[in-house]
């Protein structure tokens, strides 16, 4: 019996280099599992990440399933009852495997979870640590719903893999942590080319796009009055409601600036000038209608208003890696960038919330209204802008 195991262990270490994706490795491991005549009925991989939005993620495999599904943990899910009283974190704390016939009405009252898989007709749960790397945490668990549960020998023969397991998560974990972190901080489509090896000093590519920028105003004065500490929060709810309104036009913020932000809206085989127009600008209104709830609830509550300026470019940027030696940033550059900086500066002396250039305007559908025409610092020629007409919910609001 225990052979059948220890090939398991090799056929891990063979493929290792195939391992990469959890997901398919699950699949992979439950169908050699069970042709070494294991009784497995249910496999969960629970794997701690390290993660601004989530707590980890599982891999979910249940007979029935035609492949095993991978779904996230949320940070707020550890805060429920679901994980507070499941064997899984004691597993996780303790770092102690747990083995529980759902026969024994003992055993079942151990955990309120296990009711839920002897209602199943799972009879025997077993979970197992897998920690990984400095300080990772994963947990197994099976389940199985025949009458005798699992055998001793096939509990000792999986406990045979985990050392080989052990390695494969820590790889699979390296390299999702890298992208979680390169698309955190540089963004998605930046970050996939890091990733890539776009990592050269100068390196770089002419590209078209739409350029959006945004400010909050009066940042300096809030910041004064309630305090940097206090601000930090302020700032993190107005940049919520500008990136969500870009991500939901395809766009790709490039760099926070402080107060400010700078996006593209790229132009290539799948994004036309007029399609990368209308998104940033309707991704300017969306910001600007999320930025005006948010505003709206803070005065309620007493709490300084939030508005915010934003303007729109189309133009053609040098997208690259510049910097020092040891220290690189991918960003844009060109004339067009201190196009939309300029405009962006106009939305406080003119007032409006909204402004873009004319490269944008003759793309825009639904209509917009002259500005006027105006110098801009280091542009040569005067720059005529616009603003859009009031969308349906401006003139409802």
């Amino acid at each position: 019996m225990i052979a059948k195991y220890e090939s398991i262990a090799d056929w891990l270490i063979v493929r290792a280099s195939d391992h990469r994706d959890l997901r398919v490795l699950t699949d992979q491991l439950v169908v050699r599992l069970r042709d070494a005549g294991m009784p497995l009925h249910r496999l969960n991989l629970g794997v701690l990440a390290l993660h601004p939005e989530m707590a980890g993620y599982a891999v979910l495999w249940e007979d029935g399933m035609a492949d095993a599904v991978e779904f996230p943990i949320r940070h707020e899910d550890t805060l429920k009852p679901t994980y507070l009283d499941s064997p899984i974190r004691f597993v996780v704390e303790e770092q102690e495997s747990v083995d529980f016939r759902l026969d024994d009405p003992s055993h079942v009252e151990s955990f309120p979870v296990l009711r839920e898989f002897q209602d199943k007709g799972f009879t025997h749960y077993v979970g197992f640590p897998v920690p990984y790397g400095d300080n990772g945490r994963a947990v197994l668990t099976m389940c199985t719903r025949d009458a005798s549960g699992f055998a001793l020998s096939e509990i000792e023969g999986v406990g045979r893999l985990f050392a080989v397991l052990s390695l494969l998560i820590n790889v699979a974990e390296t390299k999702r942590l890298a992208q979680t972190v390169l698309r955190t901080y540089l963004g998605r489509e930046t970050g996939e080319r890091v990733l890539a090896g776009k990592i050269l000093r100068g390196e770089g590519e002419r590209i078209q796009a739409a350029l959006w920028f945004c400010d909050l105003r009066r940042y300096t004065a809030m910041t004064a009055e309630i305090g940097s500490f206090p601000m930090i929060d302020v700032m993190n709810q107005y940049f919520d409601c500008m990136a969500d309104a870009v991500w939901a036009e395809g766009g790709e913020i490039l760099k926070f600036m402080g107060d400010a932000m700078l996006v593209v809206f790229r132009i290539d085989a799948d994004r036309s000038p007029v399609q990368a127009a209308q998104c940033a600008v309707r991704a300017a209104q969306g910001a600007q209608a999320s930025l005006r709830e948010l505003s709206e609830s803070r005065a309620s509550e007493g709490q300084l208003p939030l508005e915010a300026g934003i303007s729109v470019h189309l133009g053609s940027v040098v997208y690259g890696n510049i910097g020092a030696r040891s220290r690189l940033d991918f960003t844009v550059m060109g004339h067009s960038v201190n196009v939309v900086a300029r405009i962006q500066s106009l939305t406080s002396t003119t007032g409006e919330p909204i402004l873009f250039s004319s490269e944008v305007a003759e793309h825009w559908s639904n209509g917009c209204t002259p500005v006027g025409r105006h110098e801009l610092k280091g542009v040569p020629e005067p720059v005529e802008v616009f603003k859009p007409l009031p969308s349906v919910e401006d003139a409802d609001g």
